[in-house]
């Protein structure tokens, strides 16, 4: 009894490969020895595989067993050291895939996931986005970054977290950032003063920028500026698009109070109840605006901006650009229909 303990102590401590060769190596030698022990009972190898997995995984079916005083000694010792061994490495699959489990969820793990999206620093906006995100796009996969969080913040099969400061290059590296769509730079919540929150940003910002030189790549970044007035300090950081949370709210406040109802419209813009903000790309038979604006118009949709080109109403005339991304407003139906 002493020495299978010992011998069941030592395969608990293998190397996880050295587990693995042995009870591969344990399955297939079994089912060749009892081959070869009885013949007449297992007809071919594979009938010993059979019987080895039933024998060593459960108490075994019964529908072939061995019949020789030399099968059945092999089998009670197959059952003996078979059981332990595929219980020790059973046991050591299920603690890797809660390690696994354990280290995604608190962020230290390398994000291999392509085209996805990346929010830095969690706060109340940068929640509200990702719920739009997932309830928008059902293909759409995101990555948190953030130093504060001890964990994941929601559990879900499209959503990974990296744990860390989002101005270490590891950090983004590990966040698999060249390969991410877009990355979103959220001003930290009530910590600190505006020119703390927009410095903190830019630092990040910069950290991007020196990634994507680095690499020779763009790496699209949007960030969040808590004061306007520091605008021109992200645009020598190559920042392709701003987000002003506190002048667009204000800017909306006096617009729905001169014209009464158009907070509502933006509304319906920025969530996915209603009409909503499409980009399309432009099909070969559209050669002006106008012939996009006809054809979009007859299913429906409104043609309203060609990337951040609001005055194409004004030049409907010109020729609409191969590799330019058209806006649209219309519902999820529509959209579905232009884009198929």
């Amino acid at each position: 009894m002493i020495y299978f303990k010992k011998f069941f102590v030592k395969m608990i401590h293998l190397n996880n490969w050295t587990l693995v060769f042995a009870t591969i190596s344990l399955v297939l030698i079994s089912s060749y020895f009892i081959y070869f022990i009885e013949p007449e009972t297992f007809t071919s190898p594979f009938e010993g595989l059979w019987w080895t997995m039933t024998t060593v995984a459960t108490v075994g079916y019964g529908d072939v067993s061995p019949t020789t005083v030399s099968g059945k000694i092999f089998a009670m010792f197959l059952y003996v050291i078979g059981i332990g061994l595929m219980t020790i490495f059973i046991g050591k699959v299920i603690d890797f895939f809660s390690l696994r489990k354990r280290l995604k969820e608190e962020g230290k793990l390398k994000i291999t996931a392509n085209d996805h999206i990346i929010l830095i620093n969690w706060t109340k906006r940068a929640s509200i986005t990702l719920d739009e995100l997932l309830t928008t796009f059902d293909s759409i996969h995101v990555v948190i970054i953030d130093e504060e969080l001890a964990k994941i913040p929601l559990l879900h099969e499209r959503v990974d977290f990296v744990s860390g400061n989002p101005a270490d290059v590891e950090t983004l590296q590990k966040a698999n950032v060249l390969s991410a769509k877009s990355v979103m730079i959220f001003s930290p919540d009530g910590r600190m003063t505006t020119s703390q929150a927009d410095g903190h940003t830019l630092l990040i910002a910069s950290t991007l920028e020196g990634i994507g030189k680095e690499n020779n790549q763009n790496i699209y970044t949007i960030c969040e500026v808590a004061n306007s007035q520091h605008m021109n300090a992200f645009l020598h950081a190559n920042v392709e698009e701003f987000i002003t949370a506190n002048d667009t709210a204000a800017h909306l406040a006096a617009r729905s109070i001169i014209y009464n109802g158009s907070s509502e419209i933006i509304r319906q813009l920025t969530s996915h109840q209603g009409y909503d903000l499409y980009s399309i790309d432009p099909k070969p038979e559209w050669k002006t605006y106008e012939d996009a604006r006809k054809v979009l118009s007859e299913k429906g949709a409104l043609l309203i901006s060609d990337g951040s080109d609001l005055s194409i109403i004004n030049n409907l005339s010109k020729k609409v650009k191969s590799d330019t991304k058209l806006f649209i407003i219309c519902n999820s139906d529509t959209y579905s229909k232009i884009i198929s």
